[in-house]
């Protein structure tokens, strides 16, 4: 028996509920974690093969990108985020 990949489906099952909820959940932690004036979004990413589930998380307010720039926040707040 051979197999064989189906590219049509992967895109699929990368767009399923459960898939989107799990980063999303991981983008509001770390939001979370940063503290206010930090926000997240999520979307699918183009068809190229991929098109995976991709979320950000960026400084919402000035004083948040002052915080960031000045004392790293995100990628801390990346580092404690795990689990």
């Amino acid at each position: 028996m051979r197999f064989r990949w189906n590219p049509a489906a992967l895109y699929e099952v990368r767009r399923l509920p459960g898939v989107q909820a799990e980063v999303e959940r991981h983008a509001a932690r770390i939001a979370s974690a940063a503290g206010a004036g930090y926000s997240w979004s999520s979307r699918q990413g183009a068809k190229r093969p991929q098109g995976r589930w991709r979320a950000i998380v960026y400084p919402d307010t000035w004083p948040a990108r002052r915080d960031n720039a000045r004392r790293n926040t995100l990628v801390r707040a990346l580092g404690g985020a795990r689990s």
